[in-house]
């Protein structure tokens, strides 16, 4: 779990015009053409309606709380540390600006038959599931054997240029992207299953019929390879 702003650009043309009146030269004065207004946006759902916890489909530990915050709707993901604002577009569409601000996508909510906010959908493809609550996140200690057993290299299915380095730590793995060369941590849920709190990225481990770790699959979606020393 690919974590928002509109400006209105007021054009001012001026034009002077020149007229012979009785052999006189006229200059007209100079005219503002009128500022373009918004057009009001039509909402009858209060954003208090779509306050809740909002679980992606296809990544249990993705999850947003959206909250009302001084007359804004803000989106903070469960366990990161960044709100992202949510600014209306229509009664239940909304502009949202990633984290880094240089990315702009639209989520769209939808209600049941009696008129409650159930999901939404971000940039027509991603479905937030609104939620009651989520479980808690229950890390637990692997001995230093558990931890070595899925370290190695891991190699994208279907890529021959993308790989993934993942090194034990004393609580857990670090993974490294040697394409850019950045590193994210990970605790353990289980002696498979491995997670980032902040970016709801999980990591599951498979093994083969010896035992051995041989697949890991990323943000339930990417499966890679584990690369034979």
């Amino acid at each position: 779990m690919k974590n928002l702003k509109v400006t209105i650009k007021t054009f001012i043309a001026t034009f002077a015009v020149l007229t012979f009146i009785r052999g006189i030269i006229t200059i007209a004065p100079v005219m503002a053409a009128p500022i373009k207004q918004q057009a009001p946006i039509m909402a009858d759902t209060p954003l208090k309606a779509f306050e809740g916890i909002y679980q992606l489909k296809e990544n249990e530990y993705m999850s947003y709380q959206i909250y009302v915050d001084n007359g804004k709707l803000v989106a903070k993901m469960i366990n990161g540390k960044t709100g992202l604002l949510l600014t209306r577009k229509s009664d239940l569409s909304f502009e949202v600006t990633d984290a880094d601000g240089d990315e702009t996508s639209t989520i769209v909510f939808s209600k049941n038959e009696p008129g409650e906010i159930t999901q939404a959908i971000l940039a027509g493809s991603q479905y937030f599931i609104r939620v009651k609550n989520v479980p808690p996140i229950v890390e637990v200690k692997l001995s230093s054997a558990q931890l070595k057993a899925v370290e190695g290299k891991y190699q994208l299915e279907g890529k021959t240029d993308l790989f993934l380095q993942l090194t034990a730590t004393e609580n857990g793995l670090l993974l490294k992207q040697i394409w850019d060369n950045q590193e994210i941590s990970f605790i353990p849920l289980t002696d498979l299953l491995f997670l980032n709190k902040e970016r709801g990225f999980p990591l599951k481990f498979s093994k083969d019929t010896a035992g051995n770790i041989v697949k890991v699959v990323a943000f339930n979606r990417d499966a890679w390879d584990k690369v034979k020393p």
